[in-house]
């Protein structure tokens, strides 16, 4: 992908996206680092058996501690109905 950008600037070739903010921007260019992070972060706490949105022992068989399995219930009623 760097060689890709490189040789774009070489040649004069533009390929630049106006981003309303510079969150949006940084988000946009470091995409596949970011999700990757995030998915080794997501594996590594299901292995541990803890809650994968706030550290606590997660319920057995599930990726949720007892308080966000309920909500996630919630959720999921709240998401059938629409």
């Amino acid at each position: 992908m760097v060689f890709k950008q490189l040789l774009q600037k070489l040649k004069g070739e533009k390929n630049e996206v106006e981003y309303p903010n510079r969150f949006l921007k940084f988000y946009h260019t470091n995409k596949g680092r970011l999700l990757k992070e995030r998915k080794s972060t997501y594996l590594d706490k299901k292995k541990q058996g803890v809650c994968v949105r706030c550290g606590n022992k997660a319920l057995e068989g599930i990726v949720f501690c007892e308080y966000h399995q309920q909500k996630q219930i919630g959720y999921n009623k709240k998401a059938r109905i629409k």
